[in-house]
């Protein structure tokens, strides 16, 4: 036996009954009060909950059930009005209206359907798209790197000067196709946070020590503020708020002109910590700002990177129990701020650092 399908029926089969139990209890409340205080909006809720999540053949049979009932009640409690024929018409108009009702449940309910299913396709297409190509990546990237080391034939300075440009740009594209096996594992749920004891302090530190290559080469000076003595441990995914942390980092770096600043600063908030990452960059526009976070957008055109950095930073910390925000005037810079929960008990010092 089908266990799925059995609960199913069941299951279907409760809310009929509920559905015909609301349509008696509505009934009786308008023979009691009378025909002047019916309402369309009592008797479509059975229908509209059994059409729903029973179907087609459930909500037409409430829809009728509910049309005689509205009528039976009028009748019941104004019993002079006897004419056969107008009950008969009254009885049609409100099965039609509860007809067409069901018809645009049906309707939305299988334009819902076909978006799940739209939806489903495209997870698994970026899924596969990025597993069937990093293989390939991995394979090539291994049979340049033997080139380049010489072992294959000797090269001259030209040709090991284009073995580096591949290499750069192979590299380019593994980001690429990781940034979407990641996204893929978020968009379908799959990720799943282990959250530790996370010192942000020792953490913030790391990253920026390993910032300061990149800035040093376009002359970026990079401040840490944190105030003195503060326990900064917070309970979430040690891995991938390192990864939040590094990509801030580098967007800051990225987008900052030579000679400007990156300010990062760790601030108590009550239950939680915050992180601020403070540029004094190109900034972002202001119609670009409510879709900044979304996946494949991109406030810069010239952009080379895959669009998905700020969408997985964003589903990354919400997974962990926090919110990411931006604040930015165009041409003055951006500040990219994000919370974490705080680990409740007294954390010893660097645990769950990676």
């Amino acid at each position: 036996m089908n266990t799925k399908k059995f609960f199913g029926k069941r299951f279907g089969a409760f809310l009929m009954a509920i559905g015909f139990a609301l349509v008696a209890l509505i009934g009786i409340f308008d023979y009691l009060t009378g025909p002047y205080f019916s309402s369309i909006i009592l008797y479509l809720v059975p229908v509209i909950l059994v059409t729903w999540f029973v179907g087609r053949s459930a909500g037409i049979l409430t829809s009728i059930a509910s049309a005689v009932s509205w009528i039976a009640a009028a009748v019941a409690s104004s019993p002079l009005h006897h004419n056969i024929i107008i009950h008969f018409l009254h009885l049609t108009e409100k099965l039609g209206i509860f007809l067409i009702v069901v018809y645009i449940l049906l309707e939305l309910k299988k334009e819902e359907a076909a978006s799940r299913k739209l939806e489903r396709e495209r997870r698994t297409m970026i899924s596969m798209f990025a597993h069937d190509m990093k293989n390939p990546v991995v394979i090539t990237k291994g049979f340049l790197s033997r080139l380049r080391s010489g072992k294959a034939w000797p090269l001259n300075e030209k040709q090991i000067n284009y073995m580096e440009l591949m290499g750069d740009e192979l590299d380019k594209l593994e980001g690429f196709i990781l940034d979407f096996l990641e996204f893929s594992r978020f968009d379908s749920k799959e990720y799943k946070p282990v959250p530790v004891p996370f010192d942000m302090a020792i953490a913030m530190r790391k990253h920026i020590e390993a910032a300061r290559i990149e800035g040093d080469k376009k002359d970026i000076e990079i401040f840490f503020e944190i105030p003195e003595d503060m326990t900064a441990v917070v309970n979430a995914d040690a891995v991938q708020i390192d990864r939040v942390i590094a990509n801030l980092l580098d967007n800051a770096i990225k987008y900052t002109g030579s000679g400007g600043t990156v300010t990062v600063k760790l601030l108590n908030k009550g239950k939680n910590m915050m992180v601020q990452v403070i540029d004094t960059g190109i900034g972002i526009q202001e119609e670009h700002i409510p879709h900044i976070f979304d996946a494949f957008y991109r406030a810069v055109r010239d952009s080379k990177g895959s669009g998905l950095g700020l969408s997985i930073v964003k589903k990354i910390v919400e997974a962990n129990g926090g919110r990411i925000w931006v604040e930015s005037e165009y041409g003055k810079g951006s500040a990219f701020s994000f919370t974490l929960p705080k680990y409740a008990s007294q954390p010893v010092t660097g645990f769950g650092c990676h």
